[in-house]
């Protein structure tokens, strides 16, 4: 199949879904009445919570899938609030840390400035995937997956977020569950290709360092890291990419092909 493009009100994503067909189900309509699913329920959610390194107790682990139990839609902010117990949406510039070494520092992806986050707009996306009842269901989830994390709406939580609403939940989308937390941890080319289509999408940036000479004083390259430092947080700041740049996603054959790699992979 050509490249196809989906719009709603606010989004647009362009994609190819060739192979899409060939993604097995992890859960099928036959055993999905017999499995216990708060079980794995609650050891996705460890799983994600062990990926990012921050385990979450287990009243907000437990509050969570009471949420989605309950919800057909979920809101982002009645999850969050169940998850984190804490403000939903971030009022600060955030970047997922890259490369920081004797050369460059450098962000895998900058979110969006706070200033455009619109919540509305947010849940018309989750809305969205939700009532999306088209074969290619797997991948679109998918993609609108990754447009959250590229936005990255929350001071914490984007990715445990962004996995639970588009993917992971398994109550309301059992034929479309992909454990992808699971996946990430235990598996290593899972986690690999989960890099390599990050990079394709994400909006990241870079900034050399002043080269720090072997004859200066400690005090003096301790200001030379600072002042490396507050310059890459000042082009963090001053990022100016347009809402409508982070609400559209075109994503290239070869991109396409990694995500369908992965989600097979992921649902083995």
């Amino acid at each position: 199949m050509s490249k196809q493009t989906i719009k709603t009100k606010s989004f647009k994503i362009t994609f190819n879904d060739d192979g899409c067909d060939k993604i097995g189900k992890k859960i099928d309509t036959i055993n999905a009445d017999t499995i216990d699913v708060d079980r794995i329920m609650y050891k996705n959610i460890m799983d994600s919570n062990c990926i990012e390194q921050d385990i979450l107790p287990k009243n907000n682990i437990n509050d969570a899938i009471e949420y989605l139990k309950s919800n057909e839609v979920p809101q982002i902010e009645g999850l969050y609030e169940a998850l984190f117990k804490r403000e939903t949406f971030r009022h600060c510039s955030v970047y997922v840390s890259d490369k920081n070494n004797s050369k460059i520092i450098s962000a895998a992806n900058v979110g969006i400035q706070h200033e455009n986050i619109e919540p509305n707009e947010l849940q018309q996306l989750v809305n969205f995937a939700y009532e999306y009842d088209q074969p290619n269901k797997i991948i679109v989830m998918f993609i609108c997956y990754l447009l959250y994390e590229r936005i990255h709406p929350h001071e914490d939580g984007n990715g445990r977020m962004g996995r639970l609403l588009f993917l992971e939940n398994i109550y309301q989308m059992t034929e479309s569950f992909v454990p992808l937390s699971t996946a990430l941890r235990y598996n290593k080319q899972v986690k690999q290709l989960m890099n390599d289509i990050f990079k394709h999408i994400s909006f990241g940036e870079i900034t050399k360092k002043r080269q720090i000479k072997s004859g200066d004083a400690a005090i003096y390259r301790v200001e030379i890291q600072e002042m490396d430092l507050n310059k890459f947080n000042d082009i963090i700041n001053s990022n100016q990419r347009t809402k409508q740049q982070y609400y559209t996603l075109d994503l290239d054959d070869n991109t396409c092909k990694l995500i369908i790699k992965l989600m097979t992979l992921a649902n083995i």
